[in-house]
């Protein structure tokens, strides 16, 4: 459990810095509108924080994927888990059990 929790913990911070990461973006755009300089002046920050966005979603895929492979993991080994993001569903799914 403590692991689950500490992926999803992981998993919400990725999320929220990715959202950061995007509102910072944004920020430059309307900071280039606002500005009287020319639009080039503010490209190349523009790129270096798309860049780190396009990063930033890459890392992102690479934790579901271990967050994947540690629920494989568990239940090879019969670790009994519930993920934190599925608790809903795990909980229906054992209704489902219960009631068969």
């Amino acid at each position: 459990m403590r692991i689950s929790r500490s992926i999803k913990s992981v998993e919400t911070g990725m999320d929220e810095l990715l959202a950061m990461a995007g509102e910072l973006l944004a920020e430059i755009a309307r900071g280039r509108i606002a500005t009287t300089e020319d639009a080039y002046e503010g490209q190349r920050p523009m790129m270096r924080v798309a860049n780190m966005q396009r990063n930033l979603m890459e890392a992102r895929s690479e934790l579901v994927r271990a967050h994947s492979d540690l629920s494989k993991l568990a239940e090879r080994m019969d670790i009994p888990y519930e993920c934190p993001d599925n608790r809903g569903e795990l909980r229906d799914l054992d209704l489902e059990r219960a009631v068969a």
